[in-house]
């Protein structure tokens, strides 16, 4: 079957102004491939794009089509990108970062802070945030981008790689030994997919702080739960640790608050690693953060991760069917960003089908 010159695709022409329309198949460069894609997730960075909250970053401008985390199969391949060893008919999953990979960040592996970021005349993308994105029957990307998966996985569960491996990312970030209590702040995507991080990396306690169905389900997972809106979230990691505190906490949901109780939650010499981004500044509590080395880390994406979390869910070691709750048709897109923005029917991850 030969790939068609048109093509469905979401594209966002405004502020919440966006519809499906056909499009030109994208062509591709030598170390590129064009992937039909099988199914699209909805980030939650997916509807601050679309309502306009990154103007001029994400996208640089419009229209433009968003969506990156997604998974399909390859359908052309670019010289170079045969030589690399691709081929018509992989199948395979994807991140959204790819680096220049000459400046000094890409060389050390840390591409996902490349120093060409948005510059495209050097081989920096981003998918779905400023490169054309998923959300489309067709994807061009380059071979940095994306990951070959075992036969025996599904695609639809494929395409949640990229969050999960962010997830996995961010635990990394804490240096969690085996044994250790983690506290996760937010029980969003990011928060349940670092609950199984944290215990396929062998955790002792795994704590969450956050309220509702989210939570509960967290509970189910493994989790001890701490409902933030009835309990006082450091009183009750005092009491669950002796008054110590816990080593390791992921901070991904975001808020001023849940910033400064993961600073007050940590025990001394304990790694906060930041995955939210607050609206607001946090005030910090920097006397104690000096006194008792507490350590604050950004984590932005995933720089080689990716294919350690398709080792972990191929091996078992993570369990996420709990987490794929709904799936659409593409051209039913605004009612799946409906159901995920509004957690209808206890929406997580839900997964729009653009073929």
């Amino acid at each position: 079957m030969s790939i068609p010159k048109k093509m469905n695709a979401l594209v966002l022409e405004g502020v919440r102004d966006f519809s499906i329309q056909e499009i030109e198949v994208p062509e591709i460069d030598p170390d590129e491939v064009l992937c039909k894609v099988d199914t699209t997730y909805i980030c939650g960075t997916d509807p601050h794009i679309i309502a306009g909250d990154f103007p001029g970053f994400w996208p640089k401008s419009l229209p433009f089509v968003p969506g990156h985390e997604w998974s399909g199969t390859v359908e052309l391949v670019g010289n170079k990108a045969s030589k690399l060893g691709w081929k018509k008919g992989d199948r395979v999953c994807a991140i959204s970062h790819v680096g220049c990979g000459y400046c000094r960040n890409c060389l050390i592996g840390r591409y996902n802070l490349c120093l060409n970021y948005g510059d495209e005349s050097t081989g920096h993308r981003q998918y779905g945030h400023y490169t054309p994105g998923a959300y489309a029957q067709y994807m061009r990307t380059s071979v940095k981008a994306i990951y070959k998966i075992p036969e025996d996985m599904d695609l639809e569960m494929a395409a949640c790689i990229d969050p999960l491996s962010i997830a996995l990312n961010t635990v990394k970030r804490t240096r969690l030994q085996p044994g250790d209590d983690i506290l996760i702040m937010g029980t969003g995507p990011q928060g349940l997919m670092a609950v199984l991080c944290a215990k396929a990396l062998g955790a002792g306690r795994i704590i969450i702080a956050g309220s509702g169905d989210r939570l509960n389900m967290a509970a189910e997972l493994g989790a001890i739960p701490i409902n933030y809106r009835e309990i006082d979230v450091v009183q009750k990691v005092m009491e669950l640790t002796n008054g110590l505190g816990v080593p390791a906490i992921t901070e991904c949901a975001g808020t001023v608050k849940s910033i400064q109780q993961a600073c007050d939650a940590a025990a001394k010499g304990g790694i906060i690693a930041v995955i939210g981004i607050p609206h607001e500044e946090p005030i910090l509590p920097m006397k104690r953060i000096v006194l008792d080395e507490i350590e604050i880390v950004g984590v932005r994406a995933n720089p080689n991760t990716a294919e350690e979390a398709l080792r972990l869910v191929q091996e078992g070691r993570i369990d996420w069917t709990p987490l794929f709750t709904h799936r659409f048709q593409l051209e039913d897109f605004a009612q799946a960003l409906e159901t995920y923005e509004s957690r209808k029917d206890g929406a997580m991850k839900v997964a729009v089908k653009p073929n």
